[in-house]
């Protein structure tokens, strides 16, 4: 990928989604690779889905990139116990919920 520079930093990943610059951020930063994330998406509603006007860059700095890039090329197992689509009534928040609500209508 060709990727855009600015003032010593360059470009290692794109996305549509600021959320999804900051998991990639995240993996750098563990991986001790500074990164940073410039959200370059455009919101005015109703506007539909457009990548030229939602653009989220990763950027690290240009001496880096290699390491930077090999860092996300490397597949990253995930725990056995992990759920790829948990039932939303078995988060905590949800269970949290639900014991408030139990509370309300007992009282």
């Amino acid at each position: 990928m060709a990727g855009w520079r600015s003032d010593g930093w360059t470009q290692v990943a794109e996305t549509g989604q600021p959320y999804e610059g900051e998991l990639i951020a995240l993996r750098l930063r563990a991986a001790g690779i500074e990164a940073k994330v410039v959200d370059q998406t455009f919101r005015q509603e109703p506007l539909p889905s457009v990548r030229s006007f939602a653009v989220v860059r990763v950027l690290v700095p240009e001496g880096r990139e290699a390491q930077a890039r090999e860092e996300l090329a490397r597949l990253v197992e995930l725990p056995l116990d992990a759920e790829s689509d948990p039932d939303p009534e078995d988060a905590p928040e949800a269970a949290g919920a639900a014991g408030q609500k139990e509370k309300k209508e007992g009282a």
